[in-house]
């Protein structure tokens, strides 16, 4: 059984993205095939990437093609995944330090 990852141990840009989300911004992308745009999504804060894959024509992500690459460290899986109320209290208790 993994044990949860504890917060204190994230370095701050990894604990700033678990406690608000990602910042986004376009990196690379291109056509991916007839009818399809890829568009690569790049984290400024933690560098995560986030990959989807759209139709031209009505605008939607293509069914399963949205996919995530994390730098080593970040991702927590089962059993190790918290609330992201834990990881308000560790992100306060840095900046009251």
């Amino acid at each position: 059984m993994a044990k949860p990852k504890v917060p204190k141990d994230y370095g701050q840009a990894y604990l700033h993205c678990r406690t608000f989300g990602h910042t986004w911004h376009i990196g690379e992308g291109g056509p991916d095939g007839y009818g399809f745009y890829r568009f690569v999504l790049v984290c400024e804060t933690c560098k995560a990437r986030r990959i989807d894959v759209i139709n031209r024509r009505t605008g939607g992500v293509v069914h399963g093609s949205r996919r995530y690459e994390y730098q080593p460290g970040y991702q927590a899986k089962g059993e190790q995944v918290l609330r992201r109320t834990v990881y308000r209290v560790e992100f306060i208790r840095r900046i009251e330090e």
